[in-house]
């Protein structure tokens, strides 16, 4: 690639929505109204028709596969899944069956079977998943380390080492109480 970036590939677009509609810097959850609420999110992000109703089972379901998929972006980061997150996703995901379709180009893709439209929906988010872990793609996932940020994102760095969402953000803000910390040590200790 000549601009030595990466492109996030297109299986993983509908899972950073799906995780990042949680805005940890905004204080906000857009699927704080409950069912209803990720109805209308699906929809918007185009993988639910309208009018179609989430139940409250669905619902769990899915807030457990945010969570569970959020906390495995921040174990990129090195900081290990909690145990009782990572049971939760794994239970989450037992109901999402995947099938591979194989392609007219020799190559395939995951793709979810679960039933009913609203499971279908997020089975498209557990393919998506799923795809990323099986083509290490996943590891360019990564969780802004930015305590009042956390927003996932994808590392189209070449190197794969980029750290913060964005550097004239997250990285600025960083960089700046770093310095004023060791600038705070030095007169602490009269140097």
């Amino acid at each position: 690639m000549s601009s030595g970036t990466h492109p996030l590939p297109s299986e993983l677009a509908p899972v950073l929505s799906f995780v990042n509609s949680v805005d940890i810097e905004l204080g906000t959850d857009e699927w704080a109204a409950g069912p209803p609420a990720l109805g209308a999110w699906l929809e918007l992000n185009g993988l639910l028709d309208a009018g179609v109703q989430v139940t409250s089972a669905e619902f769990d379901l899915a807030r457990d596969l945010r969570a569970g998929i959020r906390a495995m972006a921040l174990a990129n980061n090195g900081v290990p899944a909690e145990p009782a997150v990572l049971d939760d996703l794994r239970t989450a995901l037992r109901a999402f069956p995947l099938t591979l379709r194989p392609d007219t180009t020799g190559g395939g893709a995951l793709a979810g079977t679960a039933e009913g439209p609203v499971m279908a929906a997020l089975g498209v988010v557990v393919a998506g998943y799923a795809t990323g872990l099986l083509t290490s793609a996943w590891s360019r996932i990564r969780q802004c380390p930015a305590g009042d940020c956390a927003w996932v994102f994808w590392d189209s760095s070449a190197k794969g080492t980029r750290r913060w969402c964005k550097m004239q953000v997250c990285g600025n803000r960083a960089k700046v109480r770093a310095f004023a910390e060791r600038r705070r040590a030095t007169e602490s200790t009269g140097g």
